[in-house]
């Protein structure tokens, strides 16, 4: 059985809905950022980066969102959430999940804590709003070819980028507004993976 390190609003959302997807065994640990508790000595024992999604496999405890999306997809294949990865279908999604987990993931740290880049917060928020709403229409483009961002399959890079629609919602983007189309597509991830709790309710 696996042990996640978790908090629902995090990235780690992603991970939570892969081990849902897969049908994965799986308890679930809340790590409360809010009330800091990445900080404390319990949790830093398990990560001493104090970051989250961090994952227990028996022995083996793995760190790093991204990693841990393709080491459970590798072993669950039966899942069907990655192409073969020496495939071009399987760059393809890699490439959008990369591309989700750092370009749009790292604007959107920027908002949530503009004071590691700058004592200028405001002016922070504002450039990575600005960031984000051009990768968004990128995305957009991206999604009036295809059904998914990788083509016509879901992979990884669509349940990474369900956890940004729900940043994007939280933070008052009107992002279905601007982007009614991600409405659709997000009623589409939420059908197609209809045995993930936490898609749904993003």
């Amino acid at each position: 059985m696996y042990t996640l390190y978790h908090f629902q609003i995090s990235c780690s959302s992603a991970v939570k809905m892969a081990l849902e997807v897969i049908g994965a065994e799986h308890k679930t640990v809340v790590v409360d950022l809010f009330e800091g508790a990445q900080h404390n000595a319990d949790f830093l024992a398990v990560n001493p980066l104090g970051k989250l999604p961090v994952l227990v496999d028996g022995s083996h405890t793995f760190t790093q969102g991204e990693a841990i999306l393709i080491y459970l997809s590798q072993k669950h294949k039966n899942a069907h959430l990655m192409p073969d990865l020496a495939s071009v279908d399987g760059m393809e999604a890699l490439k959008w999940l990369n591309f989700v987990a750092s370009s749009l993931h790292g604007h959107f740290t920027k908002i949530f804590h503009p004071e590691k880049v700058s004592t200028d917060h405001d002016s922070v928020k504002q450039n990575a709003e600005e960031e984000i709403v051009k990768l968004l229409n990128f995305v957009s483009d991206r999604l009036a070819q295809s059904p998914y961002l990788a083509g016509e399959k879901p992979t990884l890079a669509d349940l990474y980028f369900a956890v940004i629609l729900g940043w994007g919602q939280v933070l008052s983007f009107e992002l279905f507004t601007r982007f009614p189309e991600f409405k659709v597509y997000k009623q589409r991830l939420q059908t197609t993976f209809s045995q993930s709790e936490t898609l749904q309710n993003i």
